[in-house]
């Protein structure tokens, strides 16, 4: 996501394409850093100014991801109306198992969507670790409620057809900070969910819930995030984020790392789960990251931690999070905090540019250790939802 900081002794020889126009050298121990061109004024762990242009969107860094999109599997699956969830922590992608289906017009589900979280029962509490039970719901639509209208929202978009879904009559919608109109964008031109590349997270307590997922055009991958609004089991809002290749921010663009890792379907137990304000408190610490105001080790990443964006590792290890800086103006909107699935997520404009890098971000935090961190994120208007 950020253009990556070398410590001292390789600063001089290793800036990398978004800093200075080349590529990472070989072995170096450093991953490709990713977005953020729009920083002024950045610096390195020793202090050394970067040279990293403010705001230019064609500062690219390092070359794009292989793969332009997954080739549609030749069945068509049903889909079950809960959400799978995996055990286990590890480098590798997670696999689902279990089939998924998106209906109409000939367009199939691919795999079962990645569940954030077990279906455990609605109002359990969580203890242990000062953690409080889940928030009260500002509406009867809980956890599960949630999520099956957000697969009945990509059930739609599959069919090409919004006219099933329960909307307000105000109902507010933008595509990548512009506003649009329902059935608009990829309600016309997909052509396959791929539910094995997707990670849905739900906060009753806000109504929100949101997804991270890849769709086909044809046979050509886009990598979509949305989140819906719910009031009275109504969706009031609707936010997406449509990801392409070719316009993907500063060329990061890895279809297969879109399969979420599987730390992030690891189910925690009650007893373990954090309260929605240590999740929270914990988020805020890496946006203070993210603004210079703290450290790498002030921030509790777990050793394992990587950071994708838009399918790219851009961080992998304490090592590399401690060794980068950033002094971006984030505008903090956290929109969800997913308790049982220990899944925070919110959409962060980087600067306070009216266009400007928007991304959405999500964190698995066990134990009080960010585990894992997956990022969605474009150019765009940055205002829209002020």
């Amino acid at each position: 996501m950020r253009c990556q900081l070398m410590g001292a002794a390789v600063a001089a020889a290793m800036l990398f394409s978004a800093c200075g126009g080349s590529e990472p050298a070989a072995n170096s121990g450093m991953e490709v850093s990713a977005t953020q061109t729009g920083q002024a004024g950045q610096s390195s762990s020793t202090g050394a100014p970067a040279g990293a242009a403010a705001g230019s969107k064609a500062a690219q860094a390092g070359a794009a991801a292989a793969g332009s999109g997954v080739k549609p599997p030749a069945m068509t699956a049903t889909n079950p109306s809960g959400m799978s969830t995996a055990a286990g922590m590890g480098g590798a992608p997670a696999a689902s198992s279990g089939m998924s289906a998106a209906a109409g017009s000939g367009m199939a589900a691919a795999g079962a969507p990645a569940a954030s979280g077990a279906n455990a029962a609605a109002g359990m509490g969580a203890a242990g670790m000062g953690a409080a039970a889940p928030a009260a719901m500002t509406d009867d639509c809980d956890r599960k409620c949630l999520l099956d209208i957000m697969q009945q929202y990509l059930d739609a978009l599959a069919a090409h057809d919004a006219s099933k879904l329960k909307v307000s009559a105000s109902v507010k919608v933008t595509d990548n900070g512009v506003a649009s109109k329902l059935g608009d964008g990829l309600f016309k031109s997909g052509t396959m969910v791929l539910n094995d590349h997707r990670l849905d997270f739900a906060d009753p307590m806000l109504g929100n819930v949101a997804t991270q997922v890849v769709v086909n055009e044809g046979m050509t991958g886009v990598i979509y995030q949305a989140r819906l609004k719910v009031v009275k089991h109504e969706i009031t809002e609707i936010e997406t984020m449509t990801v392409h290749r070719a316009d993907a921010a500063n060329g990061f663009f890895n279809i297969e790392n879109m399969k979420p890792e599987m730390v992030f379907l690891q189910d925690v137990p009650a007893e373990k789960r954090m309260s929605r304000d240590k999740l929270e408190e914990i988020t805020l610490l890496y946006l203070d990251y993210l603004e210079g105001k703290k450290r790498g080790p002030d921030v509790p990443f777990d050793m394992a931690c990587k950071r994708y964006e838009n399918g790219q590792v851009t961080a992998s290890g304490l090592s590399s999070f401690n060794g980068q800086s950033w002094s971006f103006m984030v505008t903090r909107r956290i929109l969800v905090i997913d308790e049982e699935a220990q899944i925070t997520w919110g959409m962060f404009p980087f600067t306070q540019a009216a266009d400007t890098l928007v991304v959405g971000e999500a964190f698995k935090i066990i134990e009080g250790k960010i585990m894992m961190i997956q990022a969605v994120m474009a150019y765009q208007p940055a205002k829209v939802w002020d």
